[in-house]
């Protein structure tokens, strides 16, 4: 049985481009960085949430494309408002008919997360059963 999403692992352009948004505009703890690695690589922590980065260079069209990631926040006003404070060009928190109210972040390499408090109903569930 799945228990919950343990890491992201995340190809990135440039890591040191990378861990300045992850760090200064997230807020992240960097839990170490080795630049002499192959691929050179960092990990990251946000309360349970686990990131590691690797910089490849870039192969694909585009990177991010179809991959967005949402992480709960306890405040998502409060959230905006740090993200504010910390330079981040982001458009103000909205409400959505799927349960939650969000904010939409790119991150350098596109990568999408939607960091969003849920209301007590999401996606037509209440409580682990189908809403009626």
């Amino acid at each position: 049985m799945i228990s919950g999403l343990d890491l992201l692992f995340l190809e990135v352009n440039s890591l040191e481009e990378s861990l300045a948004f992850y760090e200064r505009v997230l807020g992240m703890e960097v839990e170490s960085v080795n630049n002499d690695s192959e691929p050179p690589m960092a990990k990251l922590s946000a309360g349970e949430l686990r990131i590691t980065l690797a910089q490849h260079l870039e192969t694909m069209l585009r990177r991010g494309r179809g991959v967005h990631f949402f992480v709960g926040v306890e405040d998502v006003d409060r959230f905006y408002d740090t993200l504010i404070a910390n330079g981040a060009d982001v458009l103000p928190p909205i409400d959505e008919g799927w349960g939650g109210r969000f904010v939409t972040l790119e991150d350098p390499d596109k990568y999408r997360y939607f960091f969003v408090t849920w209301t007590r109903e999401r996606n037509g569930v209440t409580n682990g059963r189908t809403a009626p």
